[in-house]
């Protein structure tokens, strides 16, 4: 095979390769840029004492004796986050889900959660 033979063979591939690993290079560039801005977001919020649920004004804590500070005379409630219910002091799961927050279970109830079965 010749030179130019080749070269007109495999050019098209070449190009193709190319343009695919620009456009790859591209939407890493964009996804790492996305991560930086969400990580710059979500570390401001971890500095604060308080943050809010996905819902409404329901007010997360993230301990348990702020929670009862900022309650009152009301009771506190565990939300685990992305579910409608609320686990009370001594339930199985208060305070041990893996995503969730301390709430004042008034709070809780107006914003239309429900109390746990268990």
């Amino acid at each position: 095979m010749k030179i130019g033979t080749w070269a007109k063979t495999i050019a098209p591939t070449l190009a193709l390769v190319a343009v695919m690993g620009m456009v790859g290079t591209a939407q890493a560039h964009k996804k790492k840029t996305t991560n930086q801005t969400t990580t710059s977001s979500s570390m401001s919020k971890k500095s604060t004492t308080k943050k809010s649920a996905m819902k409404g004004h329901l007010t997360g804590y993230k301990s348990e004796a702020e929670a009862k500070a900022a309650c009152g005379m009301g009771g506190v409630a565990w939300h685990a986050t992305g579910s409608k219910a609320f686990h009370v002091a001594g339930s199985k799961y208060f305070g041990k889900t893996k995503h969730g927050a301390y709430v004042c279970e008034k709070a809780a109830m107006s914003d239309g959660l429900h109390k746990a079965k268990n």
